[in-house]
């Protein structure tokens, strides 16, 4: 579509992923062995997590609280409640990221405007994002498979895993539609793994914020964990 065409992206930070004790318990260590480990010492590895901003850039808010709570909290949500096993690749390659790239989408052709949306990349290896999430501080969901697409493009999505989608406020009835359609929502199981139909590797996790006094809440609602723990556990 031309609207998609007049979208580009313009990398404006990037972070360096590190253990601040390499020695200590690591998530990289967390992911080898995932069934062996509790919630305090997955915990105990998130927080082990230090983010290295190379240029200096000062960053808005939102995005390194995002950041944070993707290779942080979002990964510990994910071992919590067994949803790694459904998105394992996924929860991987989390554990394992060690850079991540900031960019701001703009449209138009020549004269380029900021639009109210930034991508993350999330490296293993250089050149090829392992995730990637759309920040869309937008007051609906209307623009998601357009930002996407922007994450889907071919010849950059060799080693793609997820895309986690953050937006603000409460999910319209109508975005969460379009999520069952362009995932394989129908099966018990199917549902918590989250494939993109199109995209049979790589995930999606979609994930509203708001807010409070000084800082965000982020709270999952795709897919919906409603089921009983046993059936996301099931392999």
């Amino acid at each position: 579509m031309f609207k998609d065409f007049l979208i580009s992206k313009k990398e404006i930070a990037n972070i360096k992923i590190t253990p601040k004790n390499p020695l200590a318990l690591t998530c990289e260590k967390i992911t080898q062995s995932p069934r062996t480990v509790n919630t305090a010492q997955v915990k105990s590895a998130t927080e082990n997590i230090t983010l290295i901003d190379i240029e200096e850039i000062i960053l808005p808010d939102l995005v390194l609280h995002t950041i944070e709570f993707v290779l942080k909290d979002f990964f510990l949500y994910m071992h919590q409640t067994g949803l790694y096993n459904r998105q394992f690749k996924l929860w991987k390659a989390l554990g394992n990221v060690t850079q991540a790239s900031v960019f701001q989408l703009q449209k138009g052709l020549f004269s380029k405007k900021d639009l109210n949306a930034k991508i993350v990349h999330f490296y293993i290896a250089p050149n090829s994002p392992c995730v990637s999430i759309v920040i869309d501080e937008n007051e609906h969901q209307q623009n998601f498979e357009i930002y996407s697409a922007q994450i889907l493009k071919k010849g950059s999505i060799s080693r793609l895993r997820g895309i986690l989608y953050f937006f603000s406020g409460n999910p319209r009835p109508e975005f969460i539609k379009k999520l069952h359609l362009i995932t394989h929502a129908d099966g018990p199981i199917l549902k918590y793994e989250s494939i993109l139909v199109e995209h049979e590797d790589i995930r999606l996790d979609a994930i509203s914020y708001c807010e409070s006094t000084d800082k965000y809440k982020f709270s999952p609602v795709y897919p919906e964990l409603r089921a009983s723990k046993k059936e996301i556990l099931q392999s």
